[in-house]
């Protein structure tokens, strides 16, 4: 990566396509690649509050990263940034794609990321609404993945539902009887 693609990444399209590329594709491939092989997984528990708090705490993170940091930032700082955004995307992901007690059931995980898509697309509207309309839109495409995702995950959840495999009852997301 050269160093006027990373120093001047609110100029052009390539900084913010990268920043959203870290959080869409990069972060959910190293949480898949950190899961064990093999290991049994705990079972799963309902944490809809702490996966609420993660995609609050990660949307701050996320607007911060792209919102703060401008052409005239430091080659060292535009790494730092770079780096929390990517720490930051894999935690987000850990809802969606830990084990045990850190993964949301089927339908929650859909909603998350339902949830995260207009949450993260804001840092790019700013961006669009200060003026620098490519940079904007280069992150949104970039974050698209986010929503292929959600869609995925929900036409597996309600396929599973069908078949009556599912691991939760719709019910069970709001806390109700199993």
């Amino acid at each position: 990566m050269s160093a006027d693609v990373l120093h001047g990444m609110h100029t052009g399209i390539v900084g913010p396509a990268l920043m959203g590329l870290l959080t869409s594709v990069v972060a959910p491939l190293v949480v898949l690649a950190g899961r064990r092989r093999g290991a049994p997984s705990a079972p799963v528990r309902l944490r809809p509050w702490r996966a609420a708090g993660i995609l609050a705490g990660f949307a701050v993170v996320h607007a911060a990263t792209v919102l703060l940091v401008g052409p005239e930032t430091d080659l060292t700082v535009n790494l730092a940034v770079h780096a929390v955004l990517l720490a930051g995307a894999v935690v987000f992901w850990l809802p969606v794609l830990g084990r045990g007690s850190s993964r949301l059931p089927d339908a929650g995980r859909a909603v998350y990321l339902f949830l995260a898509c207009p949450l993260l697309d804001t840092a790019a509207l700013a961006l669009v609404v200060r003026g620098d309309e490519p940079a904007g839109i280069s992150m949104i495409v970039a974050m698209l993945p986010i929503g292929l995702a959600a869609i995925v995950l929900t036409w597996r959840w309600i396929a599973a539902e069908e078949r009556g495999t599912g691991d939760e009852a719709p019910v069970a997301l709001l806390g109700g009887p199993r």
